[in-house]
């Protein structure tokens, strides 16, 4: 069996460009779209679940890059074709990579042997078996444990979406020289500090200065609001 999964080969092009795009109209308001600083372009995702993983993945200081929808599987199992298509390519900081697939934890629970996600997820994991790939199910259990966590960075990229354009590069080493004064601020006084006719674009520069490490926030544990706490990052 194994030998005629690699035998049908698997369709893989640029692992940083999505092989399936479903058309939006088919999906509804399940269709959503996310700007993300990481790849300087917008991802799209096919349920608000998966959308949940995405900005995870984004927040994620340890990933590097990622891809949706990166690779379409077809294999023989069990003496039938399968196709499919993997949710996530995860490649992280440290050169590891991996493949994932997203689900409702209840799904995955209530699955028998002749279910199309049973059928979906054991074609998966025989794949990355065989081709030594690693390969994780991620499940809304992982995904929405932390809520203030998912609700302050839906936030927090909306501004990076918004401003991904603008050249911010010398208010962030303002924001930045400000922590040889102060070795943290109040989100508000740091917006005060920097005195910029438009405070947005101080929030947005601090956004990308949290997204990329250089500040950090206890996002996961304090909503995003002006008393918010900034600290200099250690990157």
């Amino acid at each position: 069996m194994r030998k005629e999964i690699l035998e049908q080969g698997i369709v893989e092009c640029d692992r940083r460009k999505p092989v399936w795009n479903q058309p939006r109209g088919n999906y509804g308001s399940n269709f959503w779209q996310m700007y993300s600083r990481k790849l300087d372009r917008d991802v799209h995702f096919y349920s608000s679940l998966e959308r949940d993983h995405g900005v995870i993945v984004e927040a994620d200081p340890t990933v590097a890059w990622f891809c949706e929808q990166p690779l379409r599987i077809n294999i023989k199992l069990d003496g039938r074709d399968r196709e499919t298509v993997m949710d996530m390519l995860i490649q992280f900081t440290d050169g590891r990579t991996e493949y994932r697939e997203v689900k409702y934890a209840s799904d995955v629970q209530r699955v028998d042997d002749r279910s199309r996600v049973a059928r979906q997820l054991a074609a998966q994991r025989e794949w990355a078996f065989v081709t030594a790939n690693d390969y994780k199910i991620v499940t809304d259990e992982e995904i929405r444990r932390n809520a203030m966590f998912l609700r302050n960075w839906k936030q927090i990229l909306a501004y990076l979406a918004t401003y991904a354009s603008y050249d911010l590069a010398e208010i962030e080493n303002q924001i930045l020289a400000a922590f040889d004064i102060e070795p943290s601020w109040s989100l508000r006084d740091l917006e005060r500090y920097i005195a910029r006719p438009d405070r947005q674009t101080v929030k947005a520069a601090i956004f990308r200065l949290i997204h990329g490490g250089l500040c950090t926030a206890p996002l996961d544990v304090y909503p995003l609001t002006n008393s918010l706490t900034i600290q200099r990052g250690t990157k």
